[in-house]
């Protein structure tokens, strides 16, 4: 497996934790039920790996973006996640983050594009 730069490991949680926000901000879920969202807004183009996804629930909740309530005390089977208001409160700060990397990852394609695949269809023509 090739070596994740801290970088790329940071940008993960945060494309997740506005996953999360955003997710539940529509309504309270598990953490299964957050990863087939994510799958599914994605088109499977992302799955959230549990290795990441739960320590983030887990990091969120201790910080107050979340709060996590288990589904029953008894079996504890499922821990049913809801967003606070400090949730809430920072999805436009994050959703500012993630639009300024998406930006700088679309100029570098374009420029990778131009200069690789479309310099390639000029010289056909």
């Amino acid at each position: 497996m090739p070596h994740r730069t801290e970088d790329y490991k940071t940008w993960v949680k945060v494309i997740t934790a506005l996953f999360i926000l955003v997710i539940l901000e529509e309504g309270a879920a598990h953490g299964n039920k957050i990863n087939e969202e994510i799958r599914c807004r994605t088109d499977n183009m992302i799955t959230s790996n549990p290795n990441v996804l739960y320590p983030l629930l887990r990091a969120m909740e201790e910080k107050g973006f979340i709060a996590g309530n288990w589904d029953n005390a008894s079996t504890r089977n499922k821990r049913v996640y809801t967003i606070t208001a400090n949730g809430k409160s920072c999805i436009p700060a994050l959703q500012q983050k993630v639009n300024q990397k998406l930006n700088v990852a679309e100029q570098k394609l374009k420029m990778i594009r131009c200069n690789l695949l479309d310099r390639v269809q000029e010289e056909k023509q």
